[in-house]
């Protein structure tokens, strides 16, 4: 068979096959998937592959793996909330807070290339449900701990069981759906994410005042354990799983990943853009508003509900652009472009002390920065799909390293410049300048490469 089966499923969503395991909800959430995003629509609709299983409706790909997302998303944006908590009750200092939360983006990091590794071998399915494990403990020791070492423990614990929550969902969809709809099917695992971020905003600052973190972790850790049950009984395996290489053969793919100039032409500003986006909108975007706008925590949490839906509408716009302007014949890298800009303007806006409203700039913050997301479908339409798990990993491990630095160094950095005489506002500046600035030179070293360009 030439084609590739498992691209060509479900031409039409008059055609979808309901699975009698499927859920309830699942069928409920079906009418809310464009059907421009089922599962291998193609150009032949007439046509159908038998690939020796039955054929699984969209949301038992897509739900349990962006469950897994909402999951992971909350907790890692969930600082924010919970900072000034950690602060008063437990006496924590900003510098170490900072450096408590960077725990979770080092494990993260130190995580993604043996994720990616066992991605392609054993499939995302098992690899996520089993990492989630260890994130449901960590979240029972964060709400049962309350020393420092048991929180950085936690911390770690998080970082490494949730460390393969969106390069897993990138797989499978990779593996599940046709590649020109990956930005559009990315997208709605990063929406389900940012519906996990909103919920970290005043719920959670609402759950944390009536019943402490331990309330919000121990709510948390019932999410995820609920994700690791539908990753084991609803996502089925596919067929190029049992296509093993050699654990070597892999290896040595990573390592010509990071010798791939079609790799290297997107990595430097990928890793900046989405990193510190990561780590600003996870604990100093809320620390920005605090001490430059000088507001409450209230109007903190209002402000910051207004970033994370503006998220949600980021990225469902920007994966619906991206989708369709490449199917116009607009390189993807030019769409991500755009994004990248419009997020620079942005950040020069914060920095300048624009007259602007905060939750407008903070709408503004993770509209723009939501459309970095474009990366992993520009990195994945760049080699073939069983080395989509390697690709993407790669790519997060650079991205979470920044993400690290970044968050655990804005707090350094900022004492440091106020020790040396520098304003709160003027220490901000300078390092928003200085985030702009790099996301600026990474953009264009990707441009200049313009013969790499992403179809």
């Amino acid at each position: 068979m030439a084609d590739k089966p498992w691209r060509n499923v479900l031409p039409h969503s008059s055609q979808i096959c309901w699975v009698s395991s499927d859920t309830v909800i699942i069928s409920l959430l079906a009418k809310t998937i464009p059907a421009a995003a089922r599962i291998g629509e193609s150009e032949s609709p007439s046509r159908w592959y038998d690939i020796g299983m039955a054929t699984p409706h969209p949301l038992r790909i897509l739900a349990p793996f962006a469950l897994g997302y909402f999951f992971s998303y909350a907790l890692r944006t969930v600082n924010g909330a919970i900072a000034p908590a950690l602060i008063h009750e437990y006496g924590i200092s900003e510098s170490a807070l900072g450096m408590m939360t960077a725990a979770y983006f080092l494990t993260f990091a130190l995580t993604q290339i043996p994720i990616g590794l066992a991605m392609d071998r054993f499939g995302p399915s098992r690899v996520n449900g089993s990492l989630l494990i260890v994130a449901v403990a960590g979240c029972a020791l964060f709400a049962a701990g309350h020393e420092p070492w048991a929180m950085v423990t936690a911390r770690g614990m998080l970082g490494l069981g949730m460390a393969g929550c969106l390069m897993t969902a990138i797989k499978a969809n990779a593996q599940w759906f046709p590649m020109h709809r990956l930005p559009l099917v990315n997208s709605w695992v990063h929406v389900c994410g940012l519906l996990g971020a909103v919920v970290s905003t005043a719920p959670a600052a609402w759950l944390v005042a009536h019943h402490g973190v331990a309330g919000v972790f121990s709510v948390a850790g019932v999410i995820g354990a609920i994700a690791v049950v539908m990753l084991f009984t609803l996502v089925p395996q596919h067929p190029e799983q049992h296509q093993r290489v050699s654990m070597r053969e892999s290896f040595a793919g990573v390592l010509r990943l990071f010798a791939d100039r079609r790799f290297l032409q997107i990595a430097p500003v990928a890793a900046i853009a989405m990193g510190a986006h990561m780590a600003m909108q996870g604990l100093w975007i809320g620390q920005w508003l605090r001490q430059t706008r000088h507001v409450d925590d209230m109007a903190v949490a209002h402000d910051l509900f207004w970033m994370m839906m503006a998220g949600v509408v980021g990225s469902l716009s920007w994966g619906q652009l991206g989708t369709r302007l490449t199917r116009a014949g607009m390189p993807l890298l030019h769409v991500y472009a755009c994004a990248c800009s419009l997020h620079v303007l942005t950040l020069i806006l914060m920095a300048t002390g624009a007259p602007l409203p905060g939750w407008l700039l903070m709408a503004a913050f993770s509209f723009t920065g939501m459309g970095g997301s474009l990366c992993y479908a520009l990195v994945t339409s760049r080699f073939p799909v069983e080395m989509a798990g390697r690709a993407n990993t790669s790519l997060n491990l650079l991205i979470f390293v920044v993400a690290f630095v970044v968050q655990g160094g804005f707090g350094y950095a900022l004492a440091q410049l106020q020790l040396h005489g520098t304003s709160m506002q003027q220490a901000w500046a300078v390092v928003l300048l200085g985030l702009a600035g790099s996301i600026a030179v990474g953009l264009g070293w990707a441009l200049r490469k313009r013969k790499y360009d992403a179809k």
